[in-house]
């Protein structure tokens, strides 16, 4: 059958062969011609398969880009909640030196949506976006305090943070504050009544445990083995990405995720992080804002 435009993937071009008519030698014959179009229909298939893994590569790419920036706007609930809070404190408030402390907080969330931004943009040229960083523990634990109190405001969600262990571990902070605030988002909504969220630190061998726990009504059995698949939930209108994005960020920090859920008592998450610095990190130490 003729070929149509669409179907030319290329063009095979074979030279050299001069047939000598008085010794009775020709040019290219029906067997060369044979042999021409199965070289060229193998060439063919093989272009076409190299280019549709190509397109499939882009394909795959851009559906991550997708489901990433589906996590970016779930999570910029988070800063833009906060960021509203402390607006309203603004507004209230006539102490000069007050209003200039709610602006810096106001600053440090845009600086954690830009943060997740960049991740993005970092994703989509291939690159690995991660900070890790050497973070004390209980200054860290003393912004997670100060960001879920705006962040909890009138949920009825009583917050309790003990930390058991006060020394240095090695990670993200931006990241960990994201997944954090997944884990209270997540609970106040389980908890529509009224509960309590609680987070606890305690160190064992080169790690540092963090106990994230709420006493809601547990995870529902039927999502047992697909808690952290993405676009699976049990809540009605969720997105099933809070998760997913928590389990992507302790993947990204080689460390470990647990999850014990039982009806009626509420769930436990527990998270290993690392106490040792990585191998090809500075020793540089993480700087985060605190309310005086």
């Amino acid at each position: 059958a003729p070929l149509i435009a669409e179907d030319v993937v290329g063009v095979i071009e074979l030279v050299d062969k001069v047939g000598e008519p008085l010794r009775g030698e020709q040019g290219f014959d029906d067997s060369d011609l044979k042999l021409l179009t199965l070289i060229a229909g193998q060439a063919a298939k093989a272009i076409q398969l190299a280019r549709s893994r190509v397109e499939q590569s882009k394909q795959d790419r851009l559906a991550s880009i997708g489901r990433m920036l589906a996590g970016v706007l779930h999570d910029l609930k988070t800063p833009m909640t906060i960021i509203s809070g402390y607006a309203q404190l603004m507004a209230q408030s006539e102490d000069g030196d007050q209003r200039t402390h709610f602006v810096e907080h106001i600053l440090r969330q845009f600086d954690i949506m830009s943060g997740m931004t960049r991740e993005v943009l970092a994703f989509a040229r291939g690159e690995t976006d991660i900070l890790i960083r050497k973070i004390y523990v209980n200054r860290f634990l003393e912004e997670v305090r100060t960001q879920l109190e705006h962040a909890l405001v009138g949920r009825s969600v009583e917050l309790s943070i003990e930390a058991g262990y006060a020394g240095v571990a090695y990670f993200d902070e931006q990241k960990i504050l994201r997944l954090i605030h997944n884990l209270a988002r997540n609970a106040a909504e389980a908890m529509p009544s009224g509960g309590t969220f609680r987070i606890e630190t305690r160190p064992e061998g080169e790690h540092v445990w963090f106990e994230i726990a709420d006493n809601g009504p547990g995870i529902p059995p039927h999502l047992e083995g697909r808690l952290f698949e993405l676009f699976v939930s049990g809540k009605k209108g969720g997105t099933g990405l809070g998760l997913a994005i928590v389990k992507k960020i302790i993947d990204e920090h080689e460390g470990e995720i647990r999850c014990d859920s039982r009806p009626g008592e509420g769930t436990t998450f527990r998270i290993r992080l690392s106490r040792v610095r990585p191998a090809g990190v500075t020793d540089t130490t993480a700087e985060l804002p605190l309310i005086q």
